[in-house]
């Protein structure tokens, strides 16, 4: 029970933290309704029937449905199917489980290592007396202490231990309250749970009928409890009923569900009759229902996110409800049709203008006043008369009634003369129109002449009047002094200091003119008579804004609506504007773009023309997040050559823990990442960045998805952040893991390479050494080559010289062969002649022997004979003959005798007369014999030298 006063405390204090926060927005009495987003049973692919909602530490929305468990990250849904069983109820845990009861069942879901949502059954435990519970229709966690709560009885589960804690009567539904359950036991009322069983609270048996459906924290120490059939009870011990008024509350409606919000609000969910917020005394804030909105009136379970949105688990589907977000809708789903245009605030009134017509806003309610069907242009409040400028014309508003004042069609807006208070100049389609205030009443005295130029926008300074044009600039207009006609007009554009011609349009922001164009902000510069820019308000916006509506409030704040963007100047102590935009994003693409329009009522309501209808802003709940959303994984997958999912977003999985290295085969990978902020919707945009990949990070966008393909090897952080609708950056979700290389450039091979390369410098350098040497070599050859060929040269010359030298001496040689040849020739004709001439005398001398008588003389004349003979057998001579004859023919005699040593020297002899081609006769005389002899002498050396009969012997003589 001490638990329980300490909650009640804690609650008491920050009940009165937020109490102001309810005052400030039931300050304001114009309300809109709220945007509300609906999910079909299509949508998220499960049962019609929701009766539970919860949301994570990531933001994520899980929902117990009658097919199982939902999961929604803002834009995926997921369902855990937990055997199609009815999922009752949900509650996340901070060990990151998430605990459900089921039909029959109850259980736990929680992120495998991989980030894989597990369900493991803790029923499955029971012993069989217990299994037989039913339904499980809520889970409690108090302290970490896990309660399922069924029909038959209440479990406990601590340090992953189940204890029973059951009831002789059958359970209803239990409730939590300031860590405290309660539980409800038809016929006997409301009991306590305590460590041993069930206790009947004080005066618990009020509720033993009464069938409660929640139990809720009120206030100093209250509790609130909402029953299904009999409306809502404060209990303090005892029992007081919160009136409902009658006005807006049946209890036929049944509460389903109640739930107090952070604002301190009240929601009902209801069985028949939609969503009801009250405030702590019970008086209606808020009623939705099909005509504002829901799809279904049947509120199961009501869930307020960390960003104030309203889930409801409906009998047909989901619904999230901006509740908490200053901007709200006045359209048709309250009686309001067309696009806003204009609109007014006259005390508790609100009179919108839209093209189809003036509507009165009453009660949450927009009717149209008689009269003004079409096209709207200005609501303007003239000395408590309300001035409507229309297509038709130009009309009065009273009782609810439209009296035309002026039929001229295009009626744009009416201007006040600042210096003639009864004057008002009208611009119109065509010009201007003077109207003048008479007997209480504004009017339309006549056509100004001499200007017909469309005047939409326009404001007076002084006496001059300004007039923009769409796409001609502005004009300065003067008029006469019986206020008939315009006597002088003068048009400014381009010429006169602005960036261009079009898009000029005039305001008058606390009685100062400010123009504005297709560039920026400008003022008017009388003495030089051009316009210059206005850095104060260029310097907030930049160059090349264009502004299409400006209207101040009376804090000194400007509201803009530019082409790209709408928001505030905000004037801050020190009296300097700073631009507001980013909680303008959400209804960035809502507004009316025909005629862009932005209408203070008061500080608190401010209307912006809208493509359906009003948006509504109320400054007062344009309250700034404490705390940015989360970005997460909600997969990353591994696409290499074999694809493995890393991680499906549930848990802190191990691979985010520590960076995970891949082999380089795996190194492509997806990354699946969402943020859910449920307001931005799909207006949530990402920023990415690859370290050791990107050069910087990627422009934003609203692409959840990006993938890397064959990246290097190395270390990689992939980042990403989130951006909402509203310019908030969450933290960054970071993914680190590493790629190793592929073996041709892993270490080992490096390493390898490297004696490879070393290989390879030592092959090249031997291959060049080779190459040195070999050309070395061949430039040695080509030396040795050219020295030899100079060589060849010279020995070429030398042997031409030696030849030279050869064939002189060779023709001395022969000359002096030919000289012994004619020398042995000469011998051998001397020889001839002598021996002929001795032959003779020797003839002579025997015929005178022979005649002759005388002995002495004969003596004589044979001694001269002898002497005769033996100087005929010429041995001297022969001798030396031979001897000249071998040095001219090669050693002739010599080699014939040393080969043919049968020869007689006087066969020698006639063989070398024979190589010396003398003829027979010679021959003969020679040797001293006669022809025949010479013959008989040939015959015997060719049978000596084995000569045949064909064989000529002079011919191999001389080749001898």
């Amino acid at each position: 029970m001490n638990r329980g006063i300490i909650g009640w405390f804690f609650f008491v204090l920050g009940f009165s933290l937020v109490v102001p926060k309810v005052e400030a927005q039931n300050s304001s009495s114009l309300r809109g309704l709220p945007f509300i987003v609906h999910y079909e049973a299509s949508d998220y692919k499960a049962g019609i029937q929701n009766f539970d909602i919860v949301q994570d530490e990531m933001g994520r929305i899980l929902v117990a449905n009658n097919l199982g468990l939902l999961e929604f990250d803002g834009k995926v849904w997921n369902r855990y199917g937990l055997s199609n069983t009815k999922v009752r109820t949900a509650v996340w845990s901070k060990s990151g489980r998430v605990y459900v009861g089921s039909q029959a069942d109850f259980g736990y879901l929680s992120g495998d290592s991989r980030g894989e949502m597990k369900y493991t059954s803790l029923a499955d435990s029971l012993s069989v007396g217990w299994r037989g519970f039913d339904e499980t229709w809520k889970v409690f966690e108090i302290d970490g202490v896990v309660f399922f709560c069924t029909f038959k009885g209440v479990f406990k589960y601590e340090n992953e231990k189940l204890e029973p804690i059951g009831f002789d009567h059958r359970l209803d539904i239990s409730f939590k309250v300031n860590n405290l359950i309660l539980t409800q036991v038809p016929g006997l009322g409301l009991h306590l749970l305590e460590k041993d069983g069930f206790k009947l609270i004080r005066n618990g048996d009020f509720f033993a009928d009464k069938r409660v459906s929640n139990v809720l924290p009120f206030e100093q120490g209250k509790w609130l409890i909402s029953t299904f059939g009999h409306g809502l009870f404060v209990y303090d011990g005892e029992i007081k009923p919160l009136s409902l008024p009658s006005g807006f509350w049946k209890n036929e409606y049944l509460i389903n569900h109640c739930q107090r919000l952070k604002n301190g609000t009240i929601a009902l969910g209801t069985q028949n009759a939609g969503l009801f917020v009250v405030d702590s005394s019970g008086n209606l804030i808020l009623h939705l229902d099909k005509t504002s909105g829901l799809v279904d009136l049947t509120i199961n379970y009501i869930y307020e996110d960390q960003d104030g949105g309203l889930w409801l688990a409906m009998n047909n589907g989901i619904s999230r409800v901006d509740l908490n977000s200053p901007f709200s809708w006045i359209d048709d789903k309250m009686g309001l049709a067309g696009s806003g245009y204009a609109a007014l605030k006259v005390g508790d009134q609100v009179y919108l203008g839209t093209n189809n017509g003036l509507f009165l806003l009453k009660d949450q309610s927009a009717k149209l006043i008689p009269g003004t069907e079409g096209q709207v242009y200005s609501i303007q409040l003239i000395r408590d008369k309300i001035i409507l400028g229309h297509h038709n014309g130009t009309f009065l508003i009273e009782n609810g009634k439209a009296s035309m004042l002026a039929s001229e069609q295009g009626a744009w807006i009416l201007r006040g003369h600042p210096q003639i208070p009864d004057l008002f100049i009208q611009g119109t389609y065509t010009g201007l129109n003077l109207f003048q205030w008479k007997d209480g009443s504004l009017a339309f005295v006549r056509k100004l002449n001499g200007f017909g130029e469309s005047s939409r926008v326009m404001e007076f300074d002084g006496n001059t009047l300004w007039v923009a044009h769409g796409y001609k600039g502005v004009f300065r207009v003067r008029l006469n002094d019986d206020w008939t006609e315009v006597i002088e007009q003068k048009l400014y554009n381009s010429q006169q200091g602005f960036p261009n011609d079009v898009l000029i349009n005039v305001f008058k922001i606390y009685n100062r003119l400010v123009f504005t164009a297709n560039g920026g902000f400008y003022g008017y510069d009388m003495q030089s008579d051009r316009f210059f820019p206005l850095n104060e308000y260029n310097d907030l916006f930049g160059y090349g804004t264009v502004i299409a509506d400006l209207e101040p409030d009376v804090l000194g704040n400007i509201y803009f609506i530019e082409q790209a963007q709408l928001g505030l100047m905000k004037k801050g102590a020190n009296q300097q504007l700073s631009l507001h935009t980013s909680t303008f994003g959400k209804v960035q693409r809502l507004w009316n773009d025909d005629l862009a329009n932005i209408t203070v009522l008061d500080h608190q309501n401010i209307l912006i023309g809208g493509k359906k209808g009003f948006i509504h802003y109320q400054p007062s709940l344009d309250i700034p997040h404490n705390q940015p959303g989360k970005v997460f994984f909600r997969e990353i997958i591994n696409r290499g050559a074999n694809w493995d999912t890393l991680y499906r977003g549930h848990g802190q999985a191990d691979l985010l823990r520590e960076p995970l290295v891949f082999p380089f085969a795996q190194n492509s990978f997806s990354f699946d990442f969402v943020s859910p902020h449920f307001e931005s919707g799909n207006e949530v945009q990402y920023q990415f960045f690859l370290e050791n990949y990107d050069q910087e990070w990627s422009d934003w966008t609203g692409e959840s998805k990006k993938e890397f393909t064959n990246l290097r090897e190395g270390d990689y952080q992939f980042r990403v952040k989130a951006k909402t609708l509203f310019g908030e950056v969450t933290e960054e979700a970071v993914f680190a893991f590493s790629i190793k290389p592929p073996f041709y450039r892993s270490h080992l091979a490096y390493l390898f390479y490297f004696c490879a390369l070393l290989g390879v410098f030592y092959a090249g350098f031997k291959w060049v050494d080779r190459r040195y040497k070999k050309k070395t070599k061949l430039l040695e050859i080509e030396k040795k080559k050219a020295i030899q060929q100079k060589d060849d040269e010279i020995e070429s010359i030398t042997q031409r010289s030696e030849e030279e030298i050869m064939r002189l001496k060779n023709e001395q040689l022969q000359s002096e062969i030919d000289f012994k040849n004619q020398e042995l020739t000469s011998s051998a004709m001397h020889l001839i002649q002598k021996n002929k001439l001795l032959q003779d005398i020797k003839n002579a001398l025997k015929n005178l022997t022979t005649e002759e008588k005388n002995k002495p003389l004969n003596s004589q004349l044979n001694r001269l004979v002898k002497n005769i003979d033996r100087d005929l057998e010429g041995g001297a001579e022969w001798n030396r003959f031979s001897e000249n004859f071998d040095q001219v023919h090669g050693n002739f005699i010599t080699k014939l005798k040393e080969k043919y040593p049968q020869l007689t020297p006087q066969e020698i002899k006639f063989s070398a007369y024979i190589r010396m081609n003398l003829n027979t006769k010679e021959i003969a005389n020679l040797l001293g014999i006669s022809v025949r002899g010479v013959e008989i002498g040939r015959y015997r050396v060719r049978k000596k030298l084995g000569l045949s009969r064909q064989e000529n012997l002079s011919d191999f003589l001389l080749r001898f």
